[in-house]
């Protein structure tokens, strides 16, 4: 039994997913769930699901992650010129490929940054944008990459 228990411990750490923050950036992240439990954590209150229909798919509840773009703050933009920054679009992924959008301004000059919040629950991360009216169309669960990308 105990070999058993070890060699799915041993399974699990193999598997596990990793969060990576990556595009035009001057340093790309690759975090472990215990390198991303490190990150100064924020907390949101009364967060829920609600999709497209206006239907409720989570009920509210308390969450613990670190906002999305103190993530993109880590992984610093690369760019030239600071009137650039009108054209970073931040894309975040899903094991299945499923993806969502955020502007820079909308992160970082509007208050929705501040509800944005990537999240480690059931063995993965996921993805919760508060503010939104709609929350469901921008909830990302098994996020496993974000992408900071310069629009030409």
């Amino acid at each position: 039994m105990k070999l058993l228990f070890a060699l799915l411990i041993t399974c699990i750490q193999i598997f596990a997913l990793n969060l990576t923050v990556q595009g035009d950036v001057k340093n790309p992240l690759n975090l472990s769930e215990k390198e991303f439990k490190n990150l100064p954590q924020t907390t949101l209150e009364n967060v829920n699901v609600v999709c497209a229909s206006g239907e409720e798919k989570q009920k509210p509840k308390n969450l613990k992650g670190v906002l999305l773009m103190q993530l993109v703050q880590n992984a610093k933009i690369d760019i030239k010129s600071k009137k650039k920054l009108n054209q970073i679009v931040i894309l975040a992924t899903a094991t299945d490929n499923y993806a969502v959008a955020f502007s820079y301004n909308e992160l970082f000059n509007t208050d929705i940054g501040n509800y944005v919040l990537v999240v480690y629950e059931n063995n993965s991360f996921s993805l919760y944008s508060k503010k939104d009216f709609l929350t469901g169309p921008r909830h990302v669960y098994d996020l496993n990459n974000i992408k900071i990308k310069l629009i030409k």
